[in-house]
């Protein structure tokens, strides 16, 4: 496992785009966990970005519906949402990148969740989303709003690659 302390932005972005290629959208029915599939507005909203480049208005509607998105939709959005992370816009109002903080540190009550909503990611893009935290960590902003965020959010995602590694070995 990686025990990187410190990536540039630069290093960073070089990273993510070789960890997370673009995907396509999932077809509208398997945007959403089953348990908020009912409320049809969000994957109504998210249409609008089938055929079109996903930009920052798509980050701003789905930050605060993370936990409603499928691991379908969390592997088709997040080489997009990643990328934003890094941009002036997201530095500008900073909510984007904070909710995908904590959506990736989860309380106990909702790690089972969210480990669902990871399952179909590759273990590079978890380790790329670890350095991603790890950058968190070194920027003035984050390390001091929610350093207790970000160093939950890393320990839940090499807890992750742990069972996943437990999972494959059987051990």
């Amino acid at each position: 496992m990686q025990q990187m302390t410190y990536l540039d932005t630069a290093t960073l972005r070089a990273e993510i785009n070789l960890s997370f290629p673009f995907v396509e959208m999932p077809p509208t029915g398997e945007l959403l966990v089953p348990e908020y599939a009912a409320s049809q507005y969000l994957a109504e909203e998210l249409e609008q970005y089938r055929p079109r480049q996903v930009d920052g208005g798509a980050i701003r509607l789905v930050h605060q519906e993370l936990p409603h998105l499928s691991a379908k939709a969390w592997r088709w959005i997040l080489p997009h949402y990643l990328r934003f992370c890094l941009t002036p816009e997201a530095e500008y109002n900073r909510m984007e990148t904070e909710f995908l903080i904590y959506n990736l540190g989860p309380s106990l009550r909702f790690q089972s969740d969210t480990n669902q909503r990871l399952s179909l990611l590759t273990t590079s893009q978890v380790l790329c989303l670890i350095d991603f935290l790890f950058w968190c960590e070194n920027q003035e902003y984050w390390k001091q709003y929610c350093p207790s965020d970000i160093s939950r959010a890393i320990g839940f995602l090499k807890t992750v690659l742990l069972t996943r590694e437990h999972d494959h070995t059987g051990k």
